[in-house]
């Protein structure tokens, strides 16, 4: 029986240092499911954030200055989200 299962295509995120991440491979996939590591959360997390950066428009605000609230100001402010992955 084969199971399909979300997942999320991850790159390398080396010097990524504003909260844990796990350890990958660059660009490879991590498998969405209910036994994730809080570090694998993060990477997630970290994922779809960095999908989601995109230059400040009007109707989203001023960005903010912080290096966080950069950083997650379009997971934040966007009404529809975008992920690279799919289903493995």
């Amino acid at each position: 029986m084969i199971v399909m299962q979300p997942v999320l295509e991850i790159s390398a995120a080396d010097d990524f240092e504003l909260w844990p991440v796990g350890e990958h491979e660059p660009y490879g996939y991590l498998v969405l499911n209910g036994e994730l590591t809080p570090a694998e959360v993060g990477t997630a997390i970290m994922r779809i954030a960095d999908c989601n950066d995109f230059e400040p428009e009007e109707e989203h605000g001023p960005c903010p200055t912080d290096p966080l609230g950069t950083f997650l100001h379009g997971l934040l402010t966007m009404p529809d989200l975008f992920a690279a992955g799919g289903f493995g």
